[in-house]
């Protein structure tokens, strides 16, 4: 070939892959957004990490008390019941905190809000959540 061909070959296979990739790429849609915010409030309950927790939702520009009814962390429930089963007292603290008083008394689809919840798990000989009963409490 010559420079000139060879060169227009170039240029007409680096535009057909650029066209490619601009039309192949879209970007994450809001749910797949959402998703992925609730799917690491869920992990930061369990770890309890507080100020993980804070850092996503402020850059999700999110309050926690919009989204917190909406939010279940797969079979264990709300996002409070995570950080109390996984004995993450400062993420509770903070969760409790952000959701406010309605949210803490609202019962979840078991019929119990999360102090009955909490309750039942000290009387089935469970004593370590008393420091979350005494929390909740504290909170309504």
């Amino acid at each position: 070939m010559t420079q000139k061909k060879s060169n227009r070959f170039l240029s007409v296979a680096c535009s057909a892959i650029i066209a490619t990739s601009v039309v192949s790429y879209s970007p994450p849609s809001q749910a797949d957004q959402l998703l992925r915010l609730a799917q690491s409030l869920c992990d930061a309950a369990k770890t309890d990490d507080r100020s993980g927790m804070r850092k996503k939702l402020k850059s999700a520009k999110i309050r926690l008390r919009n989204i917190y009814h909406d939010l279940q962390c797969g079979s264990t429930g709300s996002l409070l019941r995570v950080a109390t089963k996984s004995d993450s007292l400062q993420a509770a603290t903070f969760i409790a905190t952000k959701i406010g008083k309605k949210s803490l008394a609202k019962p979840e689809p078991d019929g119990k809000n999360i102090v009955q919840w909490t309750e039942g798990l000290v009387a089935a000989g469970d004593a370590s959540k008393q420091a979350f009963v005494d929390l909740y409490n504290s909170k309504m």
